[in-house]
């Protein structure tokens, strides 16, 4: 299997440093261009993606990526499921009850076998998933989650992560996002908000669309400036279609070796943010001691979580929940 290969994780990031200067008038951009294009029309699975909308309005979602997993180990280091179950139990406890993933993940104890994450988020407490897909071409991957559909915690699947052209193209996608339809759960896919501009395929293979939106990458590091950025991304995309438009990715890492940001900025985001009509999902969870990438010097990767690696929580888990 290929889940979560450290070559294709660090291409992601190189991609995301080659846009920082794109992405500074991205908003602009998008802006214009939505004002030429016509609106893409909501088709598909509308009465499913209609209840996924009041899930992620109604709900306090979070990006989730297990504190274990490591890989850029050789061999990779796969977490343990009593692992996961601690980090779940953790966001449970303290007000998550919406849950994104981003691939699947093999047993530590059992390498064969990729852990069951929809079961142990339902019996931590969790109410709804979109559980997501690393390699649109890995059929164990594909055949997991045709496995494991019928769950009532999963309210849709998400197909890849900003590695169109990267680690695979759109008729690798395309065809993902077409097999998984007949699960009956809406299905998308997510890359940067950049990526929507124009005349893109993402919003005609999508039942939803779920871009990812960071101010840091445009060099905005103010946490009420950083909300504006993000507010008006989200305007622009959702004027573009009638599709159902949440974000998801969004934050400010608490420390990127400046002075810029700490744990308050990084409160101070999402407490603003959190009285917007933006909906979105918190990203992430927990640190990433293992992810980098370097940007002026600067490396905001390991520190996106809401709490530590050591699940220890940082100062904007104080009542984020009741904020939204």
């Amino acid at each position: 299997m290929k889940h979560f290969d450290a070559r294709s994780i660090k291409a992601e990031s190189a991609n995301r440093f080659l846009f920082i200067t794109f992405l500074t008038t991205s908003a602009l951009v998008i802006q214009i261009s939505c004002s030429l294009l016509p609106r893409y029309t909501a088709l598909g699975n509308q009465a499913q993606v209609q209840k996924l909308s009041e899930q992620f309005k109604n709900g306090c979602w979070v990006a989730y990526s297990p504190t274990t997993f490591d890989p850029t180990t050789k061999p990779i280091k796969w977490p343990a499921k009593a692992e996961i179950v601690e980090d779940l139990q953790v966001l449970s406890s303290s007000g998550f009850n919406g849950l994104v993933t981003y691939g699947n993940f093999k047993d530590s104890a059992n390498p064969n076998q990729l852990i069951d994450i929809p079961h142990l988020a339902q019996e931590s407490g969790f109410n709804f998933m979109i559980i997501g897909i690393w390699d649109p071409s890995d059929e164990s991957e594909l055949a997991f989650i045709e496995q494991v559909s019928k769950n009532p915690i999963l309210s849709g699947i998400s197909v890849g992560n900003e590695g169109l052209g990267i680690r695979y193209n759109l008729s690798e996608l395309s065809s993902a996002i077409k097999r998984l339809k007949k699960t009956g759960l809406p299905v998308t896919t997510t890359e940067e908000a950049h990526d929507y501009v124009g005349n893109s395929p993402l919003y005609e293979i999508s039942d939803w669309i779920f871009p990812n939106v960071h101010p840091y990458y445009a060099s905005i590091y103010n946490p009420q400036r950083a909300v504006d950025y993000t507010r008006r991304i989200f305007r622009n995309l959702s004027s573009a279609t009638e599709k159902y438009v949440v974000l998801k990715e969004v934050g400010l890492p608490s420390a990127d070796g400046s002075p810029n940001l700490s744990e308050k900025e990084q409160a101070i985001y999402y407490r603003q943010l959190s009285k917007t009509n933006v909906d979105y999902v918190i990203f992430e969870a927990y640190d990433a001691p293992w992810k980098h990438n370097l940007v002026n010097g600067k490396d905001p990767e390991p520190h996106w979580g809401l709490f530590t690696v050591q699940r220890k929580p940082k100062e904007a888990v104080l009542g984020i929940c009741s904020q939204q």
